[in-house]
């Protein structure tokens, strides 16, 4: 393992994690994104590339200051990656703060002041995680179908459970996700929490839900919002690419699922509707399809 760590590094109070397998194509655009936010600290965490990420890594880009942790393939995964950069963090950089998201993403602007605002009344921010619309609209029709109308009933499911029972840590409008892609958490959530476990997949699930079990506050504003690939070969198993991948090949359970949701959706939005009428506080806040 070959850990590189810059002068200066460590000093904004946050710092974002960024496991990355062979990402030389993808990461430049999330270090774009993220640099479009101002002075941040980032820790990459190569686990076991063998093309030029490391070197892109090592390069940064202003005004990010990146720090690098080369290994070789981690058994445990992006789980081991994502522990690995966030122990750096808090050994080596003064954070009260500290985020994940994944090589292939791109914030989107407002990311930061969106995650600073909601931490100042919750412990752990879940961001929301929008498709790349090119690599999308290439996607099969069905499978596009699919994707949208589920993001539509969590939209609906986090909009009435908030309904039903207000959170001031999580106003309205929220969202229902919980991914790697965007997550933001104090320092003393994380270690309270435990950390991410070295799993290859749903690290990110786990530990947000280990601090909700705690009685930590976990907000999922949607004003942070996150745009992730949709490719067909992803680099974590059981990530959004083997989801996008088994979805495409198996047609008859996605349109049984369509047919689910869609009543589920018509559901949802007579229940909101009726939460609204009953308490007219809430005014029109029933979400657009």
């Amino acid at each position: 393992m070959r850990v590189n760590v810059p002068r200066g590094w460590g000093r904004t109070g946050f710092v974002v994690v960024i496991p990355a397998r062979n990402e030389a194509e993808r990461l430049p655009h999330a270090f774009a994104a993220l640099a479009g936010e101002g002075a941040l600290d980032i820790v990459v965490v190569a686990n076991g590339c063998v093309d030029g990420t490391s070197a892109i890594a090592r390069e940064g880009r202003t005004p990010l200051r990146v720090a690098t942790i080369e290994t070789d393939p981690l058994t445990g995964g992006v789980g081991a990656a994502r522990r690995m950069g966030m122990t750096l963090a808090l050994e080596r950089a003064s954070a009260p703060i500290l985020a994940t998201t994944d090589a292939d993403c791109r914030v989107r602007p407002g990311w930061l002041a969106a995650t600073r605002t909601a931490l100042e009344r919750a412990d752990a921010v879940c961001g929301y995680v929008e498709p790349d619309a090119t690599e999308f609209g290439a996607l099969p029709p069905l499978v596009r179908e699919h994707g949208t109308l589920e993001d539509l009933r969590d939209g609906l499911r986090a909009h009435l459970a908030a309904l039903q029972a207000p959170a001031p840590h999580n106003p309205l409008p929220c969202h229902g996700q919980t991914p790697g892609a965007s997550l933001a958490f104090t320092a003393r959530a994380y270690r309270m929490a435990g950390g991410f476990e070295a799993i290859p997949c749903h690290e990110d699930r786990r530990l947000i839900a280990r601090m909700a079990a705690m009685g930590l506050r976990v907000a999922r504003p949607a004003t942070v919002r996150v745009a992730a690939s949709c490719r067909l070969e992803g680099r974590a198993p059981g990530g959004m690419a083997a989801t996008i991948a088994a979805r495409r090949d198996d047609a008859p359970r996605l349109h049984r699922e369509i047919a689910d949701m869609t009543q589920e959706i018509a559901a949802l939005r007579r229940a909101i509707a009726k939460a609204c009428a009953a308490d007219r506080t809430w005014g029109d806040s029933l979400p657009a399809a």
